[in-house]
């Protein structure tokens, strides 16, 4: 446990240094403030179109931040050849994508607390009320990231970043369109179709179960049961996923 906190607290440490960071930190926020400005264009509707461009800015940084750092975590260390001085030491490979992911992860939360707090102080001025949906919506947020850093982390194992970026993003965008592909599956008439759909199903984790953005913007609740499914949902894909990141990585030749 010691060696998998030591590397994702140089991984934090590293991945705060990169100008990247910083650009995704101010598109962000770019977001969040363009908000106010929309949100003129609907007397009515200010306070909620400003809200929902908060949440929006808020989940494209996060998923940016971990397709595109996370994309290059592994390749750095192995085009530096970093990685063999890393693995002569006692640490394991396990241990070193652990510490790696939860390195990643460390920096989503950072970044997250932040672009939260500068959301609830827009909602604020907005006067619409922080409900406890507020705070499961960003919990959808981080879930949907760890869930990208794990699949970035997966292709980053055996393919360059640039490829890496193209396939996590695919997923990201399949991901969020799983639903629609069902129903469109059973409205169809083609057996292949049918077929392709039930396979994408099933090996693609459906990313619009930890969407409860809308939520706290029209000030509904969120049933505790649907929470702890989805909670389940995502900590199972992040546990198989990186289980066969291991397994890949574990027979990669370096030299």
């Amino acid at each position: 446990m010691r060696s998998i906190w030591i590397i994702a607290a140089n991984t934090f440490r590293e991945v705060i240094r990169d100008r990247i960071l910083y650009g995704i930190l101010v598109f962000a926020l770019f977001l969040i403030g363009i908000s106010l400005a929309l949100g003129n264009l609907s007397f009515a509707e200010q306070a909620r179109i400003s809200a929902n461009f908060g949440f929006t800015g808020i989940q494209l940084g996060v998923s940016i931040l971990a397709v595109f750092v996370g994309s290059s975590l592994v390749a750095k260390e192995i085009d530096k050849q970093t990685i063999l001085t890393l693995l002569a030491r006692p640490i394991t490979r396990a241990q070193f994508l652990l510490g790696k992911f939860l390195g990643l992860f460390m920096v989503i939360a950072t970044v997250m607390v932040g672009l939260a707090a500068v959301l609830m102080c827009v909602v604020v001025f907005l006067e619409l009320k922080i409900v406890p949906s507020f705070f499961i919506a960003l919990l959808g947020v981080l879930i949907e990231g760890l869930m990208l850093i794990a699949l970035a982390l997966f292709f980053g194992t055996f393919s360059r970043p640039i490829m890496t970026v193209l396939f996590t993003s695919s997923l990201f965008i399949i991901g969020h369109w799983v639903k629609s592909l069902d129903y469109f599956t059973e409205k169809s008439e083609s057996p292949a179709f049918k077929a392709m759909g039930k396979v994408i199903s099933h090996v693609v984790p459906d990313l619009e179960r930890f969407n409860w953005r809308s939520a706290p913007i029209y000030g509904s609740s969120i049933p505790a049961q649907e929470v702890l499914s989805a909670l389940v949902y995502g900590a199972g894909w992040m546990i198989l996923i990186l289980s066969v990141t291991v397994l890949i990585f574990r027979r990669r030749d370096f030299v």
